[in-house]
C-alpha cells in the first residue's frame, strides 16, 4: 500500500512538473495580439515619430533612492494610466538622461522605465485630448505621479498637475513604419514645411509640375490691351494699364506712351473753359455746387488724373471733372498723348485737397505736378 502511494506520488509530481515547463515555454513564446480598432480613426499630431537607436547608457535597469525600476522591454505590451506631472524647469537649466539640453517649448516627457528616446500617446482623460511626446529623461521619482510632460506638452493636452492621462507607446521601425498601442484608432499626422511644386503656367490650368519649365526667351511678348472697349467715353483710357477703366497715375514729368497707337501729328489743343460768374483758384467748394468750370487761373501746381491717346475722350473727361469739382482744367498734348489736368493752383496744399476730393468722391486717382510754362 505504501509503494502504491509513493508510486502515484511520484508520477503526480511529474505530470505536474510537465504541465508547468509546458505553461512557461507557451507564455515566453506567445507573440502579443495586435491591437484592434472599434472606435473612429482620429489624426492626432505633436512629436514626429522617428527610427532612433536607443540610448544604452540609459536603458538598464536601475534603483533610485531605493526603489528598483526595471526598463520595459518590449513597449508593444505596456499601457498605463495615472497622473501626470509638469516640468517646469528654465530652457537649458539641466540635461535629460538621454544627454540633451531640457526645452519647455519642445513637445517631450519623462518617464521612469519607457526606453529612451522613444516616442508615446499621450491623452488627457478628461477631455480627450491627445498628444505625441518624445520621451528623452527620467522620472518622475518621489511622489505618484507616472510620468512629467514638458510645459509645451501639458498645454497642448490642457492638463495640470492633478490631471490623469493614459500612456501609450508608438515603435518605429527603422524603414519609419509605426506600430504599438499608441496607433490604435489614430493616424499620426506628418509635420513637413516643403514647399509645394511650382505650378505648370504654359498648361493654363495652374497644375503643379515637379519641375520648372523655361518658356522660351523668344516667344515673350508683351500684353496689349488695344483691343479692349469700354463703354463709358468719359473714363479712364482701356490702354492705360492692365486694368479695364482704372486710370495709372504716372510719376511727376513721366509720359505714357502707347505702342499700339499709331504715332499722328496732332495740333496741340487749347485748354476747354467756360465762363462762369466768379473765378474759382482752390477746391473747397462743395460736390455738385458749381455747374461748369471756370477760367484757368495762374498757378504752380496741377493735378494730372491720367492720360489718353484719343483727344475728343480726354476733353469729355476734362470737362466732366471741371463741373463736377468746381475747378478749372485743361488738355495738354505730349505727342499722341493728351494728358487729362485740373488747375493751376498757387499752392501745393491747395492741390492736394483737390486730390483728397478726387479719392474720396470720385475714386479717381491721380498726382500732383508742376504745371507747364506759359
Amino acid at each position: 500500500m505504501v509503494k502504491r502511494w509513493l508510486g502515484i506520488c511520484v508520477v503526480a509530481a511529474l505530470l505536474a512538473g510537465c504541465s508547468s515547463d509546458d505553461g512557461d515555454q507557451q507564455q515566453v513564446n506567445q507573440q502579443p495580439q495586435p491591437a484592434v480598432c472599434n472606435g473612429p480613426v482620429v489624426e492626432i499630431s505633436g512629436a514626429d515619430p522617428r527610427f532612433e537607436p536607443l540610448n544604452p547608457s540609459v536603458n538598464q535597469d536601475y534603483e533610485n533612492n531605493g526603489k528598483k525600476y526595471k526598463i520595459v522591454q518590449n513597449p508593444a505590451n505596456f499601457s498605463q494610466a495615472g497622473l501626470a506631472a509638469i516640468y517646469d524647469a528654465e530652457p537649458g537649466s539641466n540635461l535629460t538622461a538621454s544627454g540633451e539640453t531640457f526645452d519647455p517649448s519642445a513637445l517631450t516627457a519623462a518617464h521612469p522605465t519607457l526606453p529612451v528616446p522613444s516616442y508615446a500617446r499621450i491623452t488627457n482623460l478628461a477631455n480627450g485630448r491627445m498628444v505625441i511626446v518624445r520621451i528623452n529623461d527620467r522620472g518622475p521619482y518621489g511622489n505618484d505621479r507616472v510620468i512629467s510632460l514638458s510645459r509645451a506638452a501639458a498645454d497642448r493636452l490642457n492638463t495640470s498637475n492633478n490631471t490623469k492621462v493614459r500612456i501609450d507607446p508608438i515603435l518605429v521601425a527603422q524603414d519609419g513604419t509605426m506600430s504599438g498601442p499608441g496607433t490604435v484608432c489614430t493616424t499620426v499626422a506628418k509635420q513637413t514645411y516643403a514647399l509645394p511644386a511650382r505650378p505648370d503656367l504654359n498648361t493654363g490650368m495652374g497644375g503643379a509640375t515637379s519641375a520648372p519649365v523655361d518658356a522660351p526667351q523668344g516667344d515673350v511678348r508683351a500684353i496689349s490691351n488695344s483691343t479692349l472697349q469700354s463703354e463709358d467715353t468719359t473714363g479712364a483710357p482701356v490702354s492705360n494699364s492692365g486694368f479695364l477703366g482704372a486710370a495709372t497715375p504716372l510719376a511727376a514729368g513721366v509720359i505714357e506712351s502707347d505702342q499700339s497707337a499709331p504715332a499722328v501729328s496732332v495740333t496741340p489743343v487749347q485748354p476747354v473753359t467756360v465762363q462762369q460768374s466768379a473765378p474759382v483758384t482752390a477746391p473747397g467748394s462743395v460736390q455738385g455746387s458749381a455747374q461748369a468750370a471756370v477760367p484757368a487761373a495762374t498757378g504752380h501746381y496741377v493735378v494730372q488724373v491720367g492720360a489718353v491717346s484719343d483727344q475728343t475722350r480726354a476733353n469729355q473727361w476734362q470737362q466732366k471733372l471741371s463741373q463736377q469739382f468746381g475747378v478749372p482744367g485743361k488738355v495738354s498734348s505730349n505727342g499722341a498723348m493728351f494728358r487729362v489736368q485740373l488747375g493751376p493752383f498757387n499752392s501745393k496744399g491747395e492741390a492736394a485737397a483737390l486730390q483728397q476730393r478726387l479719392m474720396s468722391e470720385a475714386q479717381q486717382q491721380s498726382f500732383i505736378t508742376n504745371a507747364p510754362a506759359m
